[in-house]
Parts: C-alpha cells; sequence; structure tokens
C-alpha cells in the first residue's frame, strides 16, 4: 500500500462520504496533501483525525469548537468534553421539558410553556391578607419612578404565612440601572434565564391560591420537577395581567452552533 491515499480510497477506509471530507477541508479541520495532479492525498494518521471530527459533528459539536479541539493539549480538551457535556444534558432537559409540555397540551390548553430571559430585581418585603398587596405595589413603583428608574415587570414571591401573608415584592428593571436612594430594599437578584410553565390568573386576587393549586396540580400529574419556587408576575400600565410562572428548567447561554 502507497504511504497516501486518494480521497476514494480514504473515503472507503473510514466510512465517511467524500462530500464531507471535502467539507471538513473546506473548514479547516482536515488537510490533505496536493499531488502533482492536484488530487487530495490522505496519510494513515489522518484516519483516527477524521473519525475523531466525524463523532464530533454527529455529537453536535460546533465546528468552530472542533477547530480548538484540534490545537488543544489533553487538559485542554479534556475541560472541552466537560463543558460539551453539560451543555448537551442541558439541550436534552430542555428537550424533554418540551415533550411533556406537547404530550400535556393535548389535556390541558390553559398552561402554556414560556421563556424567561435573565432579568434584574429589586425586591422588597411586605406582609399583608391574601390578595391584598396592591398598595404595596403602588407604593414601590411610585418610589422607582419618582427616581426615574423605568419598571418592566412585577412580582410577587411567597415567604410564609396563610392568614397573614409574608412575600417579597419585586420590579424587573435594565441591568446598566443604578439604584440609590431607595428604602428598604430586601435585595437585589439576577433572576436566571429559565423555561417556566404558565398559568394565566383572572380569578378574584383574594383567591389567588387556587392558580396556586391548580399550577402544582398540573405540575405533579405531569411529572414537571419544579426549578424553583411558584413566582406571580405581573404587566401592563397597572399590572392588571397576572400569570402564575413555575421555573421547570434553567438555561444557560449557549452560542449560536454551525
Amino acid at each position: 500500500m502507497s504511504e497516501f491515499m486518494t480521497i476514494q480510497t480514504f473515503s472507503k477506509r473510514t466510512g465517511i462520504s467524500k462530500s464531507a471530507l471535502r467539507y471538513y477541508e473546506s473548514e479547516n479541520l482536515l488537510h490533505p496533501i496536493r499531488s502533482k495532479n492536484g488530487y487530495r492525498l490522505y496519510s494513515e494518521e489522518q484516519i483516527a483525525t477524521v473519525k475523531l471530527i466525524s463523532s464530533l459533528r454527529l455529537a453536535d459539536v460546533p465546528i468552530k469548537d472542533i477547530q480548538m479541539y484540534l490545537k488543544e493539549n489533553e487538559t485542554v480538551r479534556q475541560q472541552m468534553i466537560s463543558n460539551w457535556i453539560k451543555t448537551l444534558k442541558e439541550k436534552h432537559h430542555l428537550l424533554s421539558v418540551s415533550l411533556r409540555f406537547l404530550e400535556s397540551y393535548q389535556k390541558s390548553d390553559q398552561v402554556y410553556l414560556l421563556e424567561r430571559n435573565a432579568e434584574k430585581i429589586v425586591w422588597f418585603v411586605a406582609e399583608s391578607n391574601p390578595g391584598k398587596f396592591g398598595d404595596h405595589f403602588r407604593k414601590r413603583k411610585r418610589e422607582l419612578e419618582r427616581l426615574n428608574i423605568p419598571v418592566n415587570n412585577g412580582y410577587l414571591r411567597y415567604l410564609s404565612g396563610r392568614e397573614s401573608i409574608k412575600a417579597r415584592i419585586g420590579f424587573g428593571v435594565s441591568d446598566d440601572v443604578e439604584i440609590a436612594g431607595l428604602s428598604e430594599i430586601d435585595c437585589i437578584e439576577i433572576m436566571p434565564a429559565c423555561l417556566c410553565i404558565a398559568l394565566p390568573y383572572t380569578s378574584p386576587i383574594t383567591e389567588i391560591h387556587t392558580g396556586y393549586e391548580q399550577l402544582m396540580n398540573y405540575a405533579m400529574e405531569h411529572k414537571f420537577i419544579p426549578a424553583g419556587p411558584i413566582i406571580e408576575w405581573y404587566r401592563g400600565d397597572h399590572f392588571e395581567d397576572l400569570d402564575l410562572l413555575m421555573p421547570v428548567a434553567y438555561i444557560s447561554k449557549m452560542e449560536g452552533r454551525s
């Protein structure tokens, strides 16, 4: 056998199509030499390399990551593999949540699936009877507006109690907003990006516990695993639109794949 192989022989030896071999070359992953007649020639050592490239592509690893991987030392390569595993596990979980939702939607069309972007939230602690937090929202919203801090969304996160409820009320603000001059802030949180099951709530606010029960029962019936507590999500100029959100998967930033 000659020292180098033609593309046809190399394709037969590796089981990888000639078109794929040309594509890997165009993406600077595989580097055959050229004969005097301009034909591609491949070495025995490149068999393992092209099988690795093909395997990584089938594992949905981006081209640019494979380019980096081929140039790195073993320590960096192991860290890259760990990162890919983490990303694929997350994608698998998101696909599982999506499939579970579609299957459950055939039985209930009230609950919907929502992807929430990360958001900066200013939280305050408040106490009131169930459904009576309106005054707290209006007071804090006016305070933010006086400081020229635009409010994107309103939130309520239950903390404790039944007759008298202790809760955090929060307001979504822009990432670049400087929080100064506000009184009694409990905390400032970057709420991570997440996938939620969501239930629009239109019944009397004093009966909000029934919405919690409905969303929790839906989650249990269809085997959704909560990734965080249920949150009341208020929108509109007067926070007139209300949905209950249950995070079911957190989403990290994943770069575009090619």
